[in-house]
C-alpha cells in the first residue's frame, strides 16, 4: 500500500476552476420544425424589443439582487431574473421610471448564479471531502466532529508534519498561500512496538488524527461535498451528502458492501469491500495497521489518487449516508483504496459525533 497525500509544488496555483458546459452539434431534423414565435414577429417588433433590452439592462442590472436580463424573443418580452420579491419591486420601480410598459417586460424569481465550486476551492463553512494544506503537502479533510476536546475535524495521521505524536501541525484551506488557516493538530497517538506488532514495525489501529478548529472558522458537521457523479473524475461540487448516522462498532465489513469516498484528487469514487479486517503494511515504511478495509470497483475504475488521504468513507445509495471510516492509502495502480474503520478511529481518538 502507498500513502495518498500529495506534495505541493514550489508555486501553488490558486483560483477557482472554470467549468465549461459541454456542447454538441445539433442533429439533422427528421421533420419540419414548428415556427418559433419570434420568427412570426415583424422585424420592427423585434428591433423595438431589442432597443428596450439595450436601454434598460445597464440600469436594472446594477440593482441589488438582480440575476439576469434576457431579450426573450420567444415570449416577446424583456425578462429580468431576481433573487427575491424585494429585488423584483426595485426592478418594477426602475422600469416605470424608464417608461417601459408592463406588457414589454416580465420579472422572474430565480436562484442566484454562482461560480462552480471545486473540491480544491475555499469553503466557508468547511465540510468533508475538501482540500487541506499542511507543511508542503495536500490532503483531504475527512469529516467534521464534535469531540470532548472541542469542535474538530478528522484527517490522517500521516497528514501531519510528523506521523504519530502530536506536534501541532497547522492546517490551511485550501492552501497557505490563500491565507486560510483553519485548525491545529491536537491529537495524533504515537505508534507502538511489541506485542502483536511484527518485529521491525510500528503499529496502530487507525491512520487518523484530530485537528481543533480556530474559533473564527465555521464548520458544518455532518456534511460531505458531493460532486457530479461517482467514478467520473469530476471535482465540481454539485451538492452535499448528509451524514445521518455513523457506524461506531463495525471493524469487519462484509465483502461486497458498497463503499463511497470523496477526496480532493479523484472526487467521488465508489467500489465494494474486497477484503475486511486486514492487517496492512505500508510500502516504504515501517507502519503497520491492524484490521483495515480494502475497497475496489468491480469494473476496474480508478478510485484513489495522491492527495485523497483523509477522504471520508461512507455507505448509502442516496444523499443521506452513514459514515464508516477514513481513507488513508491505496494500491499502486489506484484501483483499490484502504480505509480505517470509524470504530478504530474512536478507539484511538475518543468518541466523536459526526452526524448532522
Amino acid at each position: 500500500m502507498v500513502y495518498r497525500k500529495s506534495a505541493v509544488l514550489r508555486t501553488v496555483v490558486l483560483g477557482s476552476l472554470v467549468v465549461a458546459a459541454a456542447c454538441q452539434d445539433a442533429s439533422m431534423p427528421t421533420a419540419p420544425a414548428a415556427v418559433k414565435p419570434q420568427l412570426a414577429r415583424s422585424p420592427q417588433a423585434q428591433a423595438r424589443l431589442e432597443a428596450i433590452f439595450q436601454s434598460t439592462s445597464p440600469e436594472v442590472m446594477a440593482l441589488p439582487g438582480t440575476v439576469f436580463a434576457d431579450n426573450d424573443e420567444a415570449v416577446g418580452r424583456v425578462v429580468f431574473g431576481v433573487e427575491n420579491r424585494a429585488a423584483a419591486r426595485g426592478v418594477e420601480v426602475a422600469l416605470r421610471r424608464l417608461g417601459v410598459a408592463e406588457s414589454d417586460y416580465a420579472i422572474e424569481i430565480t436562484a442566484p448564479i454562482v461560480f462552480a465550486a471545486s473540491l480544491r476551492d475555499a469553503f466557508t463553512p468547511t465540510q468533508g471531502g475538501i482540500q487541506i494544506h499542511f507543511s508542503r503537502y495536500l490532503c483531504t479533510l475527512g469529516f467534521n466532529v464534535d469531540h470532548a476536546g472541542g469542535r474538530s475535524f478528522i484527517t490522517n495521521s500521516h497528514c501531519t508534519a510528523t506521523q504519530g505524536g502530536t506536534e501541532g501541525t497547522v492546517y490551511y484551506q485550501p492552501t497557505s498561500s490563500a491565507g486560510g488557516l483553519i485548525a491545529t493538530e491536537v491529537d495524533d497517538p504515537v505508534y507502538l512496538k511489541g506485542g502483536a506488532c511484527p518485529k521491525g514495525k510500528k503499529c496502530r489501529h487507525s491512520d487518523a488524527s484530530r485537528a481543533l478548529y480556530s474559533s473564527d472558522v465555521a464548520s458544518n458537521r455532518g456534511e460531505i461535498a458531493q460532486t457530479t457523479g461517482a467514478n467520473n473524475g469530476s471535482l465540481t461540487v454539485a451538492g452535499v451528502f448528509t451524514v445521518t448516522s455513523q457506524d461506531n462498532t463495525t471493524k469487519n465489513f462484509a465483502v461486497g458492501t458498497p463503499v463511497n469516498k470523496v477526496g480532493r484528487t479523484t472526487g467521488w469514487t465508489r467500489g465494494q469491500v474486497t477484503r475486511s479486517c486486514v492487517n496492512t503494511s505500508v510500502s516504504g515504511s515501517t507502519v503497520y495497521l491492524f484490521c483495515q478495509t480494502f475497497v475496489s470497483d468491480p469494473g476496474g475504475a480508478i478510485v484513489v489518487g495522491a492527495g485523497d488521504s483523509g477522504s471520508p468513507t461512507f455507505t448509502g445509495s442516496g444523499n443521506n449516508v452513514q459514515l464508516i471510516g477514513i481513507l488513508w492509502g491505496g494500491s499502486s495502480d489506484n484501483k483499490t483504496f484502504v480505509l480505517s474503520p470509524l470504530a478504530s478511529i474512536q478507539q484511538e481518538l475518543g468518541s466523536v459525533n459526526a452526524v448532522k
